[in-house]
């Protein structure tokens, strides 16, 4: 594990412990716990070890699903502007791009250890104005185009409404859209999906596990399947990559910011670029 990875893990325990105010003893067993299973367990992956930071924060703040004011209230402000946002969509001069994009920026909201700009919206609009770093756009259409049925992967709240923009953009007839098993940070799941309307323009499933990422072998026989059968992934968000970027599925394409220094690197990116991939696979 990279130092900069473990001091990501800590900022997110300090995010919790700042966000719902434990009294002393519980907070020095907590951040203790945390410490202890990083220590033990060095040799896992980023997704894993975050997985399990989370069922300890679950366990000792009493809480199972740690970040629901935050999720309501990303979607709540994106849904207010999906009028505005798919206007932009079915006026700019390339649809397709455009809503792909729009995608892509939706992955800034994410609670974890980042911190949230408190003005989402501005923070969009900024970053409409930027190019993605790399942008294989056109040839993730083409390959939308071949494909018999596509899986769709989900990342966070507030995000998935851009998601759904851009399903619907898409026009194809057979596309299914994987969220989280259970609630984990900010991330998407079937009730968070169903509240923004997903459900209404494309299959939604479970992938059966409760990781901030996409981690096979220890999701659902149902989502296994989905996955290996699938003619193209369309994976979103820096954790579905972390868990995916060694798959062997032959077409997948990534859709994400990337959020830290490690991540920009091995993609050959600035932190904070914006990334539409193929899979070297």
């Amino acid at each position: 594990m990279r130092h900069e990875c473990y001091f990501c893990h800590i900022r997110t325990i300090e995010n919790l412990i700042k966000k719902f105010k434990p009294d002393e003893k519980i907070a020095e067993n907590f951040i203790f716990a945390v410490h202890k299973f990083i220590e033990s367990n060095r040799e896992l992956s980023n997704p894993q070890l975050a997985t399990q930071i989370h069922r300890i924060a679950k366990s000792h703040l009493g809480n199972t699903n740690l970040y629901a004011e935050e999720k309501l209230k990303a979607n709540n402000i994106l849904l207010k502007e999906y009028s505005y946002w798919e206007t932009i969509v079915n006026e700019s001069e390339n649809p397709f791009c455009t809503a792909a994009k729009l995608s892509v920026i939706g992955n800034i909201i994410d609670y974890g250890a980042q911190s949230v700009d408190d003005d989402i919206s501005g923070q969009i609009e900024s970053f409409f104005h930027k190019n993605l770093k790399i942008d294989m756009t056109v040839e993730l259409k083409n390959q939308i185009s071949k494909a018999q049925n596509i899986l769709y992967l989900g990342d966070n709240c507030g995000e998935i409404v851009f998601d759904k923009l851009f399903i619907e953009t898409m026009k194809h007839p057979n596309i299914t859209f994987a969220v989280r098993g259970n609630p984990v940070i900010n991330d998407v799941t079937l009730e968070d999906a169903n509240q923004v309307g997903i459900d209404k323009v494309c299959k939604v499933i479970s992938n059966g596990f409760d990781a901030p990422s996409t981690l096979i072998d220890f999701c659902s026989d149902e989502f296994a399947e989905e996955y290996k059968n699938a003619d193209l992934i369309i994976s979103k968000g820096q954790g579905n990559f972390e868990g995916l970027m060694e798959s062997c599925h032959s077409n997948q394409f990534f859709l994400l910011i990337a959020k830290c220094h490690p991540i920009a690197n091995l993609l050959g990116v600035d932190k904070n670029d914006m990334v539409v991939a193929r899979s070297a696979l």
